[in-house]
């Protein structure tokens, strides 16, 4: 098991969650407050559907890229909104 404080942690977040996913606990302090970093494979047989519903928003969520169409729909709204 590996402590990191936060502050430590902000700079090495992603060696963090590698060392987690190869088996490796890490646990992130913040003063009293811990939290832990545990690899963890997700089993359709018992995680609920609202885990998969989530899942399935982030995986679809706004950070999906935008079609040329759709990037100059955005621009021209914002033009508009923006000259009054």
């Amino acid at each position: 098991m590996k402590a990191v404080s936060i502050r430590e942690a902000q700079s090495q977040l992603s060696q963090l969650v590698a060392e987690a996913c190869r088996g490796e606990t890490i646990v992130l302090t913040d003063g009293d407050k811990s939290v832990t970093l545990e690899p963890r494979v997700l089993d359709p047989e018992e995680d609920s559907p609202e885990l998969e519903a989530e899942l399935l928003k982030a995986v679809n969520g706004p950070h999906a890229p935008y079609s040329s169409e759709e990037m100059r729909v955005i621009c021209d709204r914002i033009l508009r909104e923006k000259r009054g």
